[in-house]
């Protein structure tokens, strides 16, 4: 296997609104729609579009979604390795208002019955060149893959909660965006020394940064700055998780034998396109581009 995406699959039920509300305010939206969801499934979708041989280990409900959720997948040209959990399909609900940004509520549903893997499971994650993980299902499942896997081990510390220590040590790449930074760290601080106190817990990081692009750090390197190409959002839901996906694709491109920094360098110029590409459409699975795609809009990478 290339790369192996252990993570969480959702409905996502989106709403769209001139602007997010306010607490206890209420607004007229202006359209609703249903559309595949998911850190871990949209990761996967994103890393299959871009043209890895991409596996995902999940859990789905026993329910219509389910069926779905698989489809889309398996549209990206994603392997998919699910288990059916006794309880629904995870679900989102987001808000998305007319300057592109967007709140979300996520249930997590039958994400939350991975608690640890099956033997069938660690053997695919022992396969993986990359392996490539978020923060919807259970910490433990999260270790336990992280042990078992041979290749490179990427974590997107997304959405924010607290990192153990034993998953910390297990980290290969870690990526976050400022707020994930801030709240690993401890409190807000400027980029760059953001990046200097991760470094303290994993080898490298990718600090997605917006419309400022990113930065790439290795141990024992100088950070790297990567531009954001300049687009009008329509929908940044997703957003990230298509940069993600890119990344580990990209990563597996690569040779191993490069140096690290090298590969994560040239990794986030191609996904910073493709997330460019992706927040100029409706949805998050749906709204990201192929391989193609990319290189047709962006032919530098």
């Amino acid at each position: 296997m290339s790369v192996v995406v252990v993570g969480s699959v959702n409905l996502d039920h989106v709403v769209r609104a001139p602007r997010i509300p306010g607490p206890g305010e209420t607004i007229l939206g202006t359209d609703v729609a249903e559309h595949p969801g998911g850190k871990g499934a949209n990761q996967a979708v994103g890393a299959g579009r871009s043209g890895a041989q991409t596996v995902f280990v999940g859990a789905l409900g026993d329910d219509a979604a389910a069926a779905r959720l698989l489809s889309e997948l398996r549209g990206a040209g994603v392997d998919t390795r699910t288990r059916t959990a006794s309880v629904p399909t995870g679900t989102a609900w987001i808000t998305v208002g007319d300057d592109g940004e967007n709140v979300i509520i996520v249930v997590p549903g039958a994400n939350a019955s991975i608690t640890e893997l099956t033997e069938p499971e660690r053997e695919i994650v022992a396969s993986a060149r990359i392996l490539l993980m978020q923060q919807e299902i259970p910490q433990s499942s999260m270790v336990d893959a992280a042990r078992t896997a041979q290749g490179l081990v990427l974590l997107n510390a997304a959405p924010t909660r607290e990192v153990s220590p034993d998953l910390l040590a297990l980290v290969d790449v870690l990526i976050v965006n400022e707020h994930e930074a801030a709240d690993l760290n401890g409190a807000p601080a400027p980029a760059g020394e953001l990046i200097v106190r991760l470094l303290e817990q994993v080898p490298a990081v990718v600090l997605t940064l917006g419309a400022q692009g990113s930065m790439i750090a290795v141990r024992g390197s100088d950070p790297v700055a990567i531009p954001a190409h300049r687009v009008r959002a329509v929908d940044t839901t997703g957003a990230g998780d298509a940069f993600c996906g890119a990344l580990a694709a990209e990563l597996d491109r690569s040779e191993s034998a490069v140096d690290l920094l090298e590969r994560l360098t040239a990794a986030a110029r191609f996904a910073t396109s493709v997330s460019a590409l992706a927040v100029q459409r409706p949805g998050a699975a749906s709204g990201i581009p192929t391989r193609d795609e990319v290189l047709k809009a962006y032919p530098a990478g």
